[in-house]
């Protein structure tokens, strides 16, 4: 099948050139990569979001709660949240009230510091949060802590509280907390979600948070109320570190042609990965039109970088996929990408995908990095073979599944280059599970090698 507009892209090079923004590892396009580090280095690092999750750790968070303590349902809502974290925020983890300090009203601890891509510290920290043993809960003291923490930061910064009652040590709780916010002198929202409060605490919470500029409360009388408030918060904190605007919820899902059983490319979908080359998400918030002919777009969001992929699809599978760019927070848009002298598909239909089936894919990739003045173009050919290899049971963070691994071989030549570069060859494998996507993939080459294993996912 030969395919000229728009052309298709193999799967080795995705990973290849994601790889080139996070590690400067790129077979294909090493020139360009070094630019960017060049380039970088230049520059101050941009301001970007830092985030402050609190956790109530006191005493009352032992109650009950279907089955489980409150602590047990709160610490795993907020993991689960935590995972969907755009790598892009700076982010860390207090406690109050779990008795790291022997003054009850002063007990509140920094249990995991703020840092960059912090989303698996902040996890593993989770699981190991139990109630302290005093009485008070020191609300007010872990709030106060937090604004002098993130505004250490550049911002903007965020404060995201699950308490599960209001203050119990100072009246005067609410003013304390905004002269501390005004004192610091930093752009603040504060994001308050009360977790089966009784009544009389909740009006106490919510005369605090009204004291607050910036400041919001939500009730969350069930577990799922709490997974629905805080999958809100994380939401405009990840738009917020993409430099965008909140998106208008999207319409009730159509199927596309990119709806594909093993990789659906739906709106509103997205994929967490965490290995060798960092923590990235997958996001698409595009994909339009028909179960004859659709194109969706992805978001590929990065701690150094961002990615955005366009795909078409139609009866032929998931046909192709063009790159449009590569950028920085720092500089923004470095490079622009363009496939031509194109054939083949880039994941056939499912009931084509039984042990065995092969494909290929060639196409031609132009590349043209510029910033400060410096401008180059890099042209690289590529040649790949993909196999379906059957089905096997693949445990990564997000869950177990049962998987289609794929493995093919990329052969790359390259040219526009001021040194010759030789002929790399790259093999790679991918997992898919039907109804998720890629839960696992893997590559090596002479040069570079990685791979990474899906944390989180969400496919409405």
């Amino acid at each position: 099948m030969s395919v000229t507009s728009p052309p298709p892209r193999g799967r080795g090079r995705l990973i290849a050139l994601i790889g080139c923004v996070v590690i400067g590892a790129c077979l294909c396009v090493a020139a360009a990569v070094a630019a960017f580090y060049f380039f970088r280095s230049r520059t101050t690092r941009a301001a970007q979001p830092t985030i402050e999750y609190i956790l109530d750790a006191s005493p009352r968070m032992n109650n009950t709660s279907g089955g489980d303590t409150r602590i047990g349902v709160a610490r795993g809502v907020l993991a689960e949240i935590v995972r969907t974290a755009d790598p892009r925020l700076t982010a860390g983890l207090r406690l109050f009230g779990a008795g790291a300090l022997s003054g009850s009203c002063q007990d509140t601890n920094l249990l995991v510091p703020l840092a960059l891509s912090n989303q698996a510290k902040i996890e593993g920290g989770l699981g190991n949060v139990a109630p302290g043993p005093k009485s008070d809960s020191p609300l007010a003291q872990a709030m106060i802590a937090a604004i002098r923490d993130v505004a250490a930061t550049r911002g903007p910064h965020s404060i995201v509280v699950v308490t599960g009652g209001a203050d119990s040590c100072n009246p005067e709780s609410g003013q304390l907390i905004r002269q501390e916010a005004e004192r610091a002198g930093v752009e603040l929202r504060v994001f308050v979600v009360g977790f089966q409060v009784p009544p009389d605490e909740a009006e106490a919470v919510r005369a605090l948070v009204a004291m607050i500029p910036g400041a919001t409360y939500q009730d969350a009388p069930e577990p799922s109320a709490l997974r629905s408030a805080l999958t809100e918060i994380q939401g405009e904190l990840n738009t917020q570190a993409a430099g965008g605007t909140k998106a208008p919820p999207a319409p009730a899902r159509a199927a596309t042609a990119c709806d594909h059983p093993y990789f659906p490319l739906r709106t509103g979908a997205s994929w967490t990965y965490a290995g060798t080359d960092g923590t990235m998400t997958w996001s698409v918030p595009s994909a339009t039109g028909s179960t004859d002919s659709a194109a969706a777009t992805m978001d590929i969001a990065m701690s150094s970088g961002a990615l955005t992929v366009h795909w078409t699809c139609g009866s032929e599978g998931i046909v192709s996929y063009d790159f449009g760019s590569i950028s920085s927070p720092a500089l923004g848009q470095i490079a622009t990408m363009n496939i031509v002298d194109a054939s083949g598909t880039f994941l056939p239909p499912a009931d084509r995908l039984t042990p065995g089936a092969s494909w290929p894919t060639n196409f031609t990739l132009v590349m043209s990095a510029s910033a400060q003045g410096f401008t180059m173009e890099i042209n690289s050919k590529t040649s790949e073979t993909w196999t379906a290899a059957g089905t096997e049971t693949i445990s990564v963070p997000a869950g177990t599944f049962e998987a289609l691994r794929v493995d093919g071989t990329s052969t790359t030549s390259t040219s526009g280059m001021m040194v010759a570069v030789p002929t790399s060859t790259m093999n790679s494998s991918y997992w898919y599970a039907k109804g998720v996507g890629i839960v696992r993939y893997t590559y090596a080459s002479d040069q570079a090698k990685g791979g990474a294993d899906l944390t989180a996912y969400s496919v409405p």
